[in-house]
């Protein structure tokens, strides 16, 4: 028996049918949506060096100030170390708040009346469990900081953030579309004239009053 033939038309049609078969099928699939990337701005947010923790420290309280603990150990042990790196934070001391004492570790948080200090053999001073909140700016690797061009020459570009803090730029770590003419630093579309968001690379402590931090310029 001899096969019918096809018009054109029937064949388009057929076709379109299963085209419409195909599209139904992958509307029906599973699709992964990758989240959107976070812009700079929200990144400043997210990954700030600014950062409140909640520590106790385990410290001596002198004789003249058994009238006032919390206060004594906080004149003593804390507000000097303000605006400065303090080694058991890890970090530069912005600002603390909620001072409170305890006899041990594990009572910081409770409510206690009376807290007895404790003495050892003939020492004069007590010791005492001090806890705190704390606002501390710890520019750890990935973090963002936001800031205005301080210093310009060959070798970097340096920056003044939160009007404290600075920031080096090494040459290595700019864009390739960067150039130095002589004078300042220029990015590709001209002068530079804004402010400067860069990822922090490192930080290290420079004794116990400042710190140098190195970041990676990632936008303006």
């Amino acid at each position: 028996m001899a096969k019918k033939e096809r018009t054109a038309e029937e064949v388009a049609t057929k076709a379109a049918r299963r085209a419409a078969r195909a599209s139904l099928k992958a509307g029906k699939q599973k699709v992964a949506i990758s989240p959107a990337t976070p812009s700079l701005n929200e990144k400043l947010h997210l990954h700030s060096p600014i950062q409140h923790i909640t520590t106790s420290f385990y410290l001596a309280l002198s004789p003249c100030a058994y009238h006032d603990p919390v206060g004594g150990l906080l004149a003593e042990h804390i507000s000097p170390h303000l605006l400065s790196y303090y080694p058991p934070l890890n970090a530069v001391l912005l600002g603390f708040e909620n001072a409170r004492i305890s006899e041990s570790q594990d009572e910081v948080g409770e409510e206690a009346s009376d807290v007895l200090a404790r003495s050892f053999n003939e020492y004069a001073v007590s010791f005492l469990w001090l806890t705190c909140d704390f606002v501390v700016f710890r520019p750890s690797p990935g973090t963002y900081l936001e800031g205005e061009v301080n210093l310009q020459n060959e070798a970097l570009l340096g920056l003044i953030c939160l009007n404290y803090f600075n920031v080096s730029i090494p040459k290595e770590n700019m864009p390739s579309d960067w150039t130095w003419n002589g004078q300042t630093w220029s990015d590709g579309q001209g002068k530079l004239d804004q402010k400067i968001i860069c990822q922090v690379h490192d930080f290290e402590a420079s004794g116990q009053e400042s710190i140098s931090i190195t970041g990676t310029l990632v936008g303006l």
